[in-house]
C-alpha cells in the first residue's frame, strides 16, 4: 500500500502572540492512508470486528496536544492514534489514545512529547466477524488528512463528585481536571434518558467548585455527568454522581411568635378576668 507522508516544519520557537492564543499550531504533518480489506490491512478496528486499515508511524519532534484534522473521508471510515505497541488481538477503538469515532470513550486529542512512537490509522467502520471475511472484500480507499499538534488542548473531566440535594437541584463539588493550557471558563452537565447524554451548559457560566444545577423533580433520583468546557473545546465525561432533589421546608410565617405572644396574653387576661368576676 502507498503511503504519502509530507512534514511542515513551523519550528519551536513561538511569538508571544501564539503562545497565549488558545490552540495555536506548534506542528502540522500532511497524510495520506489508503485502507484496504486485503491481507495487510485487515485490523480488529470496530465493534463489528475485523475491518480495512491502513497505518502510519508518526514521531512527533514538538511537544503538544496532537489530533487529526482536515480528515477527507466524512462516512466509512474513521481515524484513530494508538500507541505503537497496539494489541492485535483487542478492538483498536479500544485502545485508541484519540480519535474521531463516536464509540470511543478517548478524548479526540492526546498530549505526545516529542519523540513519542504513534500509530495514526485510517480504518473502515464496518467490520467481519472473521479476517478471512474483511479479507475478501477487497475495497480500498485514499484517504488525506494532517496530524496537528497544538499548544493547548480541551481540558481534562473533572474527578471526586459529590452532591448535596437542593430544591429542584443539587450542589455538586469536584476536583477540577487539568486545563492543559487553556483556562476552563464553564461546565455542562449531562443527563441521560436511557439511550444517549444530553448536556446542558451552566447558565450564567460558572467555572469552580462547586457549581449548581437545577431543573429536577423533587423527590425523584437523578444521575448526571460534567464536562469541562475552554476554549478548545469541551472534555471527555466525569463519573456520575447521583442525588434526589427534595422540596424545601416550609419557613415560618413572619411575625407569627409575636402574633402568638399577642393571643396569649388576651387569653391570659381574658381567663383572670372571669376568675375576678366568679
Amino acid at each position: 500500500m502507498k503511503r504519502k507522508i509530507q512534514v511542515m516544519a513551523l519550528g519551536t520557537t513561538l511569538s508571544m502572540a501564539s503562545l497565549m492564543a488558545s490552540g495555536a499550531e506548534v506542528s502540522s504533518t500532511a497524510l495520506t492512508l489508503d485502507p484496504a480489506y486485503d491481507v495487510a490491512g485487515c485490523a480488529l478496528a470496530t465493534s463489528n470486528g475485523y475491518a480495512g486499515t491502513d497505518r502510519q508511524l508518526f514521531i512527533p519532534t514538538v511537544d503538544g496536544y496532537y489530533s487529526v484534522k482536515d480528515y477527507s473521508d466524512s462516512a466509512g471510515t474513521i481515524w484513530i492514534i494508538t500507541a505503537e505497541a497496539f494489541d492485535p488481538a483487542t478492538r483498536l477503538v479500544d485502545q485508541a489514545l484519540a480519535s474521531n469515532s463516536a464509540g470511543v470513550g478517548a478524548v479526540g486529542q492526546v498530549y505526545l512529547t516529542s519523540g513519542t512512537r504513534v500509530f495514526v490509522w485510517s480504518a473502515y467502520t464496518g467490520g467481519y466477524g472473521t479476517v478471512t471475511g474483511c479479507q475478501g472484500d477487497g475495497a480500498t480507499k485514499t484517504v488525506t488528512m494532517r496530524v496537528v499538534g497544538e499548544d493547548s488542548g480541551v481540558p481534562a473531566p473533572p474527578t471526586g463528585l459529590t452532591a448535596s440535594a437542593t430544591d429542584g437541584g443539587a450542589v455538586i463539588s469536584f476536583t477540577a481536571g487539568s486545563a492543559n493550557g487553556s483556562a476552563i471558563s464553564n461546565y455542562q452537565f449531562g443527563t441521560f434518558n436511557g439511550l444517549t447524554w444530553s448536556y446542558t451548559a451552566l447558565t450564567p457560566a460558572d467555572s469552580a467548585s462547586p457549581i449548581t444545577v437545577r431543573g429536577f423533580t423533587n423527590g425523584s433520583a437523578a444521575t448526571v455527568r460534567l464536562k469541562a468546557v475552554n476554549a478548545n473545546g469541551t472534555s471527555t465525561d466525569s463519573a456520575a454522581v447521583t442525588f434526589t432533589p427534595q422540596a424545601a421546608p416550609a419557613q415560618p410565617v413572619p411575625g407569627l411568635p409575636a402574633t402568638l405572644l399577642l393571643l396569649l396574653t388576651a387569653l391570659v387576661g381574658w381567663w383572670g378576668g372571669r376568675r375576678l368576676k366568679g
